[in-house]
């Protein structure tokens, strides 16, 4: 049986995959710039390294009915017959090599074929649970139809004159959220340069108690909710509980107490950044998960040496983010420290 690399995401709680061979880059949701008279799924247009990209939302390709972008979604840009398209998602989970005998292709219902069936390649079974696989070469090239199912009348193109991405598509963004995505708007534009690629260090922006903080994006493997959590007899209290994600339990780390940060209970994480560090996988919990960004070495100033000995060994240094500071964590040294030690009972 022959095997092939799958790039996993998910959109509400469905997991879909794509033919990782399809897919180009991958980033945050940046600022859009919205297209007069573009079909109803194109919500706008993107200067990806001096190339003109359209961006689809995929709820608006499916012609479910669609809410609003978030900060934390995620582009993927597909390439199907020479065009790049970037493809809206929720999240992107990571790529995972699938046997030819797990997925079952052309997918009958009795019926004749229905446009809303064009998209979906087959399914595959992985541990049980049910991916959509999806046809790439249809979701970007298929024809118009499916606006007659989202927006019969035409009424979102009429409605859309003059009002920008945020009016369209993001009515809850606050003055910080633009700033974010304006500025991932702005690091897109320019063409990579090869010379200076292998020096830029990608770093993942989370909020902690109301502050920036980077985790190196090297060892980040996805972001996740905090679901229900299970906890564990006598572990330390920076020890949330262990947390199931999709069949794999990773324990849950809190680590504003080995940062030596004042804990605002008022301000319980949500969110996971799950991270693998040897063979260490873990969740470490988070307010929020901000953006992705690339600094050079020389944009990494070195810990202030009155900052706490114990929290200032934990971290690589600090860089400015939106005018404000972010300190960068070495999760290495913070998970060497036996931040993961779990003493369960005799």
């Amino acid at each position: 049986m022959a095997t092939q690399p799958y790039l996993i995401f998910s959109l509400h709680d469905q997991r879909y995959a794509i033919a990782a061979e399809s897919v180009t880059e991958i980033f945050l949701l940046p600022e859009l710039t919205p297209i007069a008279e573009a079909p109803p799924d194109i919500v706008g247009l993107l200067n990806l390294h001096s190339v003109f990209v359209p961006v689809m939302h995929l709820d608006l390709r499916f012609g479910h009915k669609f809410d609003q972008c978030h900060s934390t979604d995620s582009v993927i840009v597909t390439e199907s017959q020479e065009l790049q398209v970037g493809v809206i998602v929720h999240q992107v989970e990571t790529v995972i090599d699938i046997d030819d005998q797990y997925i079952q292709a052309d997918l009958s219902y009795g019926r004749d074929r229905k446009i809303n069936q064009a998209f979906i390649r087959g399914v595959i079974n992985l541990d049980d649970e049910i991916i959509m696989l999806l046809n790439v070469n249809n979701l970007v090239r298929h024809p118009d139809a499916l606006a007659a199912l989202s927006d019969p009348d035409n009424t979102q193109l009429e409605e859309s004159s003059g009002k920008d991405f945020y009016d369209l598509y993001f009515s809850q963004a606050t003055p910080n959220t633009k700033e974010i995505l304006s500025q991932r708007a702005i690091n897109l534009q320019g063409r990579p340069d090869d010379s200076q690629s292998a020096e830029v260090i990608p770093i993942a922006i989370v909020s902690i108690d109301g502050d920036y903080y980077g985790l190196d994006l090297g060892i980040v493997r996805e972001f996740t909710k905090i679901v229900k959590v299970t906890t564990i007899p006598c572990c330390p209290s920076h020890i949330i509980g262990n947390m199931n994600l999709r069949g794999e339990i990773l324990t849950l780390v809190d680590i504003r107490q080995p940062l030596n940060l004042a804990i605002n209970n008022h301000k319980q994480p949500a969110k996971a950044v799950v991270i693998e560090v040897d063979d260490i996988v873990a969740g470490i919990a988070v307010e929020e998960v901000y953006d992705v960004v690339e600094f050079s070495p020389d944009e990494l100033k070195s810990v202030p040496v009155a900052l706490d000995t114990n929290t200032a060994s934990c971290l690589k240094g600090m860089a400015d983010y939106l005018d404000q500071p972010l300190n960068v964590i070495d999760l290495p040294k913070l998970l060497a420290k036996g931040v993961m030690t779990v003493e369960l009972a005799a």
